[in-house]
């Protein structure tokens, strides 16, 4: 059977997600939203660097969802509510990677989220890379060890070569440390959150109390990456920890550390590996690392392009279960298993 699909936006994430798209055997493009007016009628395919496609991005929303698809590949900044519903409502299943199961959002968009699936007969499924398909590795580890007590996941990136590293602003970085900021992460960063819940319902961890922490890393010189400034004395870097208790525990059964930094000699000065880490407490003890490395490593912007894939795969390989799944907010909790579809290279 083969899904049609619209990209939603062609930014760096939406890309990669194109091209993956066109890569698998049982999806079809068949158009593409266009977030800003001068991509607005343009050819997909030269949007994403890769030739033309004939299909035209276009910020027609009613157009877009006359094109009788199955699934939007949603992939902008920031999740807007009101379209992501407007989908699910017209019929259109939506994978996401910017969501896990909307907790974050609030209970009233959570409840709107779900009644416009219901309504449109259809699925909302959030992933990407982290949050997403890793968090999901590092439960599944678990089930090799007896009586586990603790699931512990460790996302470690310098993100100074990240071409969006200015998204960070949002969370204070480039400002001096305040209040406000641990706020902004709480509230910008809740998807994260929103893993203990899909770590919990894998595991049947019942979940009794959650736990935030936020410490900064300060840059003591002045800093620039793609033209984002950090000046002397100002956040670049933060380790982020979310945890998840059960009654009567004194340690947490799982939890997320999310350190990033924007460059080197920050104070304090995390290790930082690149990747994931993941360990079960339990017996056995078990302790994984996942790192990825670019096909072809000969410019910086191949390592860019890598973080893009990782994170818009996840989305793509997913949308064949997710058309066929059950109407509603679905996660790696509820789903069958999800893999990639091998693509012989000729």
């Amino acid at each position: 059977m083969t899904y049609k699909v619209i990209q939603w936006t062609t930014g760096f994430v939406g890309r990669e997600a194109v091209k993956g798209i066109l890569a698998h055997p049982e999806l079809e493009l068949v158009g593409a939203y266009a977030w800003s007016p001068e991509k607005d009628g343009q050819d997909v395919g030269e949007l994403c660097g890769i030739g033309r496609l004939g299909i035209q991005a276009s910020n027609d929303i009613d157009g877009l969802l006359a094109l009788g698809a199955d699934c939007v590949c949603y992939t902008p900044n920031h999740p807007d509510i009101d379209v992501i519903c407007r989908l699910l409502e017209g019929g259109i299943n939506v994978v996401s990677s910017n969501l896990t199961n909307v907790r974050a959002a609030g209970k009233a968009a959570r409840k709107r989220v779900e009644a416009a699936a219901q309504a449109g007969g259809v699925s909302l499924f959030g992933s990407g890379i982290f949050p997403g398909f890793a968090n999901y590795i590092a439960a599944n580890m678990a089930t090799v060890s007896q009586n586990f007590r603790r699931v512990r996941f460790l996302e470690s990136v310098d993100v100074s070569t990240y071409h969006a590293i200015r998204n960070y602003d949002n969370l204070g970085w480039g400002k001096t440390p305040d209040p406000k900021w641990e706020q902004a992460s709480r509230e910008v960063l809740g998807f994260y959150d929103e893993c203990l819940d899909v770590m919990g319902a894998m595991l049947k961890v019942p979940i009794s109390e959650r736990r935030f922490t936020l410490e900064w890393a300060i840059t003591p010189d002045d800093r620039e990456y793609f033209g984002f400034e950090i000046k002397a004395g100002t956040i670049a870097g933060q380790k982020t920890t979310w945890q998840a208790f059960t009654a009567g525990q004194d340690d947490a059964v799982l939890e997320l550390d999310v350190c990033w930094v924007a460059g080197k000699g920050l104070e304090p000065e995390w290790p930082i590996h690149h990747g994931y880490t993941m360990k079960v407490d339990g017996n056995p003890n078990v302790q994984t690392r996942v790192t990825f490395s670019p096909q072809v490593a000969e410019r910086i912007e191949d390592f860019i392009d890598m973080s893009n894939t990782v994170t818009s795969m996840p989305l793509v390989s997913a949308i064949p279960t997710v058309c066929e799944a059950a109407s509603g907010i679905r996660t790696y909790a509820d789903l069958p298993l999800i893999t990639g579809h091998y693509v012989p290279n000729i």
